[in-house]
C-alpha cells in the first residue's frame, strides 16, 4: 500500500483541477473514479475532501487516496441503501483491479464491484457492443451473451469439437460459438461502431462517466456531442497543453489530442510517453498509429499465450480421458479406439482480464 499517484495540474473550459496520474499497468479503476469525482460538477458537494488531498502536493498516497473514497462513500450509503461491507470490501481491492462482465449489448452483468459505481453515481460504460452482422437473429442472439459467458460457450465448443464433451445441444453451441468468436475477432479492440453510436446516444451532455474498454477505465467526457477521454498517462505528465483524446474511432485513426478548452492540441505539446519515444521520433507515424502498434504487439502476444494454454489444457484433458477409457475397454476394444484427434484451436480476442493495460 505504498503506492503514490502523480497529481498533475489542468485548465479545463477555463478552471484550473488537479488530476492523477497513471502508470503503466496502475489501478485504473481507482483513478478513474477519483477523476470523475474531481472533475465533474455534479459531485462537487461530495468531492470536496478528495480535492484538497490532490491539491496537497504532486504526490498523493494511495492509502490516503482510499481512505477519503471510503469516507464518502460511507456518507453515501444512507442514501443509496448501499452494502457498507461491500464498499469496505471492494474499494481497498481496487487498485489491484476490478473485475467486471461486459455484455455485448452494451450494458453490464450486475455485480457486487458494479455497486461501487452505483453508489458514487457514476455510470461505468462500454462500446464493445454488437451489430451490422449477419442479420436481426444473430445479432439479438450473440447480444445477449457476456464477456464470461462468451468464453464458457467457446471453451464448451472446443470440448465438443475435440470429444472431450457431449451434449445435447452440441449444435446450438458450436453455432453460438461461431458467431462469438467472428464477433471477438472482429472487435479485438473491445470497441464497435455500434458502440461509438451507442456511447453517444447514451452518455448525456457535458457530463463525466468511466469508460471500459480493453481491461482498462478511463475518464470519460461527453461535449458538444463528441466523447473525449481525459489523458492520464504518466508519459504526458509534462504536456500541459495535452488533456483530452477524441474517441472517434474504432482502431484510434481518427482520434487526436485536445487541449483543455477542446482546441486542437498544439504540435509542440505532443510529446509521446517514454516507452515509445524513440518509435514515434524514427518514423513516420503518428503517435496515435505508434501506440496502437505497440497494443497490437500486445494483444498478439497474449492471444498466443493463450491458445497455447487452451490447448494444453484441451491435451490434459484428452489424455486423462483416453487413458480412462483404455482402463475401461477390453484388449479388442483398445486396438479400436486407437484414433488420432486433435483439439480445434479457438482464438480468443481478449487480452487477460487480470491486467490493465494502458491504452
Amino acid at each position: 500500500m505504498d503506492l503514490n499517484f502523480t497529481a498533475k495540474s489542468v485548465e479545463i473550459n477555463g478552471e484550473t483541477h488537479r488530476i492523477l496520474l497513471q502508470n503503466e499497468n496502475g489501478p485504473c479503476a481507482l483513478l478513474a473514479l477519483a477523476n470523475v469525482l474531481i472533475l465533474s460538477p455534479s459531485h462537487t458537494k461530495i468531492s470536496c475532501e478528495l480535492t484538497k488531498l490532490v491539491n496537497k502536493g504532486n504526490e498523493v498516497p494511495l492509502k490516503e487516496l482510499i481512505q477519503v473514497l471510503a469516507d464518502i462513500g460511507l456518507q453515501l450509503t444512507d442514501k443509496a441503501g448501499a452494502d457498507i461491507n461491500e464498499l469496505l470490501t471492494i474499494l481497498p481491492q481496487l487498485h489491484k483491479g476490478l473485475n467486471v462482465n461486459p455484455k455485448f449489448n452494451g450494458s453490464f452483468e450486475n455485480s457486487k464491484e458494479m455497486s461501487i459505481f452505483r453508489l458514487f453515481d457514476v455510470d461505468l460504460v462500454h462500446g464493445w457492443v454488437i451489430g451490422n452482422r449477419i442479420n436481426d437473429a444473430i445479432n439479438e442472439k450473440v447480444c445477449h451473451y457476456s464477456y464470461e459467458s462468451a468464453q464458457r460457450i467457446l471453451t464448451q465448443a472446443a470440448d465438443i469439437n475435440s470429444g472431450v464433451l457431449k451434449e445435447d445441444n452440441s449444435k446450438e453451441i458450436l453455432d453460438d460459438a461461431m458467431h462469438i468468436e467472428l464477433f471477438l475477432n472482429e472487435s479485438p479492440t473491445q470497441l464497435t461502431d455500434i458502440g461509438l453510436q451507442h456511447l453517444r446516444e447514451k452518455i448525456l451532455q457535458n457530463t463525466y462517466s468511466i469508460l471500459f474498454r480493453n481491461d482498462h477505465f478511463s475518464t470519460l467526457y461527453k461535449y458538444k456531442d463528441q466523447l473525449y477521454t481525459l489523458v492520464t498517462d504518466f508519459g504526458f505528465k509534462n504536456c500541459t497543453g495535452i488533456v483530452w483524446q477524441s474517441l472517434d474511432s474504432v482502431d484510434g485513426s481518427g482520434d487526436a489530442f485536445f487541449a483543455g478548452d477542446f482546441s486542437s492540441a498544439k504540435s509542440n505539446d505532443h510529446s509521446p510517453p517514454n516507452d515509445i519515444e524513440h518509435d514515434f521520433k524514427n518514423s513516420n507515424l503518428s503517435i496515435e498509429e505508434v501506440r496502437q502498434i505497440e497494443n497490437d504487439k500486445e494483444l498478439a502476444r497474449r492471444l498466443q499465450q493463450q491458445d497455447e494454454e487452451r490447448l494444453a489444457m484441451l491435451e490434459t484433458k484428452r489424455r486423462n480421458r483416453h487413458s480412462r477409457k483404455k482402463s475401461e475397454r477390453s484388449p479388442p476394444e483398445k486396438e479400436a479406439f486407437k484414433r488420432k484427434r486433435s483439439p480445434t484451436k479457438v482464438k480468443r480476442s481478449e487480452t487477460s482480464k487480470s491486467e490493465c493495460i494502458v491504452m
